[in-house]
């Protein structure tokens, strides 16, 4: 079990609360009293329960949405990586491919320790929730100096997803999904244009995706069927807005990580209209180097 601090942002008072262990509690006009219950958030932590996540039950629903935000960050020493190929390497399309340096970004760990591309989501919406419209604008997934960019990105299902390239090379984009349909197309030089792609319906895990022209190019597509998800950003800063308050388990997952997760079914108290911030930590000995 990997440590996970828990930051409160506020205290919590409970005012005017009649608790009566007999035959409940009157105000003094005779009329029940309605009591607020506020439970005290228990440390983050996974559990034994249902190991894909699946079960994101509110289990103290409060009314009202709040915020999920935090840090992944690297405990320990992070690995140096080799590159994947040097400039000037003899590699196929080598004028475009090998102009610069191609980086390994299975672990990418900034000056303070913050993880990037880590996927921090619940596997489904909560219980109760409605859906919610799958956003109209498309999203882009690009290819420049023989790289996927964005090297992971989050895709509601059935939304529209424009695959370009920066190169003046042909590419060919590969995905591997477990549910979906593979879609596996060669990708014209320098087209900003885009070949439009999407998934059908959600995914548990990220999807691989790579490039058969360039063995070396490789992505990750993490689809999901309601906006309940984020990835860290280059400090491994992430944000999730607009969650039903009561308590969630998300999944925590970098491609890196032993076995993919950092966390799994990790237990968030969300509050209403009070922000919960917690740091997330990356034990070393979790990378899988």
């Amino acid at each position: 079990m990997f440590h996970v601090q828990l930051i409160p942002l506020a205290l919590v008072c409970v005012a005017s609360v009649c608790l009566s262990l007999l035959a409940g509690c009157e105000l003094s006009g005779g009329a029940a009293a309605d009591v607020s219950v506020t439970f005290k958030p228990d440390e983050a932590a996974t559990d034994g329960g249902d190991r894909d996540g699946s079960d994101a039950t509110v289990v103290a629903a409060t009314g009202g949405v709040g915020t999920f935000r935090g840090r992944v960050v690297f405990q320990g020493t992070a690995p140096s990586l080799a590159d994947l190929h040097g400039a000037g390497a003899a590699v196929k399309d080598a004028e475009i491919c090998a102009a610069l340096t191609v980086p390994d970004e299975r672990l990418i760990v900034g000056p303070d320790g913050g993880v990037a591309n880590v996927f921090v989501y619940l596997s489904k919406a909560p219980r109760g929730f409605p859906k919610s419209p799958v956003p109209v604008e498309p999203v882009y997934f690009d290819q420049k100096g023989c790289r996927f960019l964005p090297h992971a990105m989050i895709v509601r299902a059935k939304q529209t997803v424009l695959v370009l390239s920066g190169d003046p090379i042909a590419h060919n984009t590969h995905t591997f999904p477990k549910k979906n349909t593979a879609f596996n197309q060669g990708i014209p030089a320098s087209d900003r244009s885009g070949t439009p792609m999407s998934y059908r319906s959600s995914e548990s895990t990220p999807v691989p995706v790579k490039c058969d022209f360039h063995a070396w190019m490789s992505a990750w597509h993490l689809v999901l069927d309601h906006p309940f998800g984020a990835v860290t950003n280059e400090n491994g800063d992430f944000e999730i807005p607009n969650i039903p308050s009561g308590e969630h388990r998300f999944q925590v997952w970098h491609e890196g990580a032993d076995g993919f997760y950092i966390e799994r079914n990790l237990k968030v108290p969300i509050a209403a209209n009070v922000p919960t911030e917690m740091e997330i930590n990356y034990p070393a000995s979790s990378f899988s180097n």
